[in-house]
């Protein structure tokens, strides 16, 4: 006996020093996770995607060439192969405000995708943290029912004694037999839950989990509500619209484009008599003003965008009202939570008193099997609930950190 409770006692330690903390979980989940990796390469491009276009005046600088060649009825002026290379800058001086409308629009979206990085990172981390209490109810669980395994072999072999001895019927066996084995069958099934759980956690984290930690999570009183990254992602959404609708209205103000070319000519198949003074090379500055009178589809174009922008100030409005209602409705949740586990602690009390009584009086002969097992029934019941309804606070501590828009770096310093 005291050999067993050194192995159990060796077994414990080892498996406490190689539990997962929900600290080490929630660092390897914002390390190592493949989503949050693609997201951050999406950043980048939009980033890029910004740098391109944030030169308002949009300067451009290219070289050419090419050729020209009359072949038929070509007269005594004209020359007959003409070939120029060219080097062209230009610069648009005003384009109506479509350059500064894209590179404000391209910034806006920049900033909604890593918000939106930022909220899907809150979101894998309150899974994660789900993840670590949910498997931490079926471990805790397991144990209840190892326990309730263990009185029911114990039970199980003091009545077979008596059957053999003949002091009591087959049918008290069969019942005990019966119930052994089913509670066994739990005992498994929590296992495969276990199991699934952890690789799960394991998925997300990109680290093998084998066992958790007792780790909870502190208070959360005194949490103030703050607009979360999706209401900001959504007043940005509106930005972008209103500047979409600014870049399709440009086409209706006028245009102004600066061109310098300097050319290189060469000449052939021509009377070089008549056509003595032909230019080598030549310097060409031209300064455009253009006016689009009409143009049918930029009108349908700007009213899509209005709509556009109306729907997502109805989304808006709507989502701050949910987000609000969400987070008090988390705050109210903690509290019946506190509760729930107050009712389940005096449920324990209850059911080991009763269990206590029972047992004394089943092995007195006083209670049969039936009533036996139902009192061990009810306490194991009331014992796991107990424990579900402890990590499920924990649980709900965590979306209440996460329902407040409170930084998820100073949720997880929290931790």
């Amino acid at each position: 006996m005291i050999l067993s409770k050194k192995l159990i006692l060796a077994a414990l330690l080892i498996e406490s020093l190689n539990a997962t903390s929900l600290k080490s979980i929630i660092n390897s989940t914002l390390q190592n996770n493949e989503n949050l990796k693609v997201l951050q390469s999406q950043d980048l491009s939009k980033k890029e995607i910004y740098n391109g276009v944030s030169n308002t005046y949009k300067p451009t600088l290219n070289i050419g060439a090419n050729m020209l060649r009359l072949d038929q009825d070509t007269r005594e002026v004209q020359v007959g192969t003409t070939s120029t290379a060219f080097i062209k800058l230009g610069i648009n001086l005003y384009d109506g405000g479509k350059s500064s409308s894209i590179k404000k629009q391209k910034s806006y979206e920049y900033q909604i995708s890593k918000l939106n990085t930022t909220t899907t990172t809150k979101q894998l981390l309150l899974q994660s943290v789900t993840l670590f209490f949910n498997a931490k109810t079926i471990m805790e669980n397991i144990k209840v029912f190892e326990n309730k395994s263990i009185t029911l072999k114990a039970q199980y072999e003091r009545v077979k004694t008596k059957y053999d001895l003949k002091m009591t019927t087959i049918d008290e066996v069969l019942k005990l037999k019966s119930e052994y084995e089913t509670n066994q069958y739990t005992i498994q099934d929590l296992e495969y839950k276990k199991e699934e759980l952890l690789q799960n956690l394991s998925v997300i984290t990109g680290k093998n989990i084998t066992s958790l930690d007792n780790t909870t999570l502190p208070s959360a009183f005194g949490i103030r509500y703050n607009q979360s990254e999706n209401i900001k992602s959504l007043k940005l959404g509106i930005q972008v619209e209103e500047q979409n609708f600014n870049s399709l209205d440009s086409v209706n103000k006028p245009q102004i484009k600066l061109e310098n070319s300097y050319v290189f000519y060469n000449y052939a198949d021509y009377n070089q008599k008549l056509l003595s003074d032909l230019p080598e090379q030549q310097n060409q500055l031209m300064l455009t003003l253009s006016y689009n009178l009409f143009d049918s589809s930029s009108s349908s174009k700007i009213k899509a965008s209005k709509l556009a922008k109306n729907a997502l100030n109805e989304k808006l409005n709507y989502a701050v009202k949910e987000e609000k209602t969400k987070f008090n409705l988390a705050g109210k949740k903690l509290s019946i939570q506190k509760l729930k586990i107050q009712s389940l602690k005096s449920a324990i009390e209850m059911a080991n008193s009763i269990y206590d009584i029972v047992k004394t009086k089943y092995k007195n002969g006083i209670v049969d099997n039936i009533v036996y097992l139902d009192a061990l029934d009810k306490k194991t019941y009331n014992q796991a609930l107990y424990l579900q309804a402890l990590n499920d606070y924990e649980i709900f501590k965590a979306e209440y950190y996460f329902a407040s828009g409170m930084d998820y770096k100073k949720v997880i310093d929290r931790f």
